[in-house]
């Protein structure tokens, strides 16, 4: 049984204009008490009728709840699973790397296999941190 009250209003103070806008939003689930009692007067049968809404209006409003909880959980658990695979797929690529470096070393090209852990390195540090600050904002 939501009641509002809107109000606009244009002011002028020295010279100048500006507006007031105030919005009321009463959303009781019952009318005052005062309301009541008008109403029973008109229909003895009202006081049930208005249980009876507040009710039904008590449970869509736990269900809208409930499901948006549950829309955030499920949020929730995707992002964490995004960022363990980020971690996972992180380590294996820096893993693969250092790897790589080592054969290319052993190869006999050091200053190629030096360069490309250097390289690999610095990417999967910069991935980190561009991550890092994503979060935080």
């Amino acid at each position: 049984m939501a009641k509002q009250r809107r109000k606009a209003q244009i002011t002028k103070k020295q010279g100048q204009l500006g507006h007031i806008y105030e919005e009321i939003v009463d959303d009781n689930l019952l009318p005052d008490a005062d309301e009541i009692s008008k109403l029973s007067k008109i229909d003895p049968d009202i006081m049930q009728w208005l249980k009876e809404r507040a009710e039904k209006e008590q449970e869509f409003r736990q269900k809208a709840f409930m499901e948006r909880l549950e829309l955030v959980k499920k949020n929730e658990r995707g992002s964490r699973w995004i960022n363990y695979a980020g971690l996972l797929f992180s380590f294996l690529l820096l893993g693969g790397g250092m790897y790589s470096s080592y054969l290319l070393i052993m190869a006999g090209h050091t200053l190629v296999g030096t360069l490309f852990s250097g390289v690999v390195l610095i990417t999967v540090a910069s991935m980190f941190l561009s991550k890092v600050r994503g979060n935080g904002k």
